[in-house]
């Protein structure tokens, strides 16, 4: 599981469209959407549906997106500590 792809995944969690997130990434739409299927065929489950006109996560997808942020925060209070010694 590669660390950009969690990052990507976040971002998306986090507004739930696939425009927005890319942007947010400076990335274009179809490669935020490749790094996001990449992450889930790797964990084997889908980690968001579609109904109607609306995207939610699915249980895996909340369960990545909290190891996600877990992860994010962790690096930072890392490289925080790293920066102050």
């Amino acid at each position: 599981m590669r660390s950009d792809w969690l990052e990507a995944f976040l971002t998306f969690s986090e507004c739930l469209n696939f425009t927005h997130a890319a942007e947010r990434l400076h990335l274009s739409q179809p490669a935020l959407h490749v790094k996001i299927k990449k992450l889930s065929a790797t964990v084997g489950a889908p980690l968001y549906l579609k109904q109607g006109r609306v995207l939610v996560l699915t249980d895996t997808g909340r369960r990545i997106q909290s190891f996600a942020r877990e992860l994010r925060e962790r690096s930072a209070e890392f490289m925080q500590e790293i920066r102050t010694g």
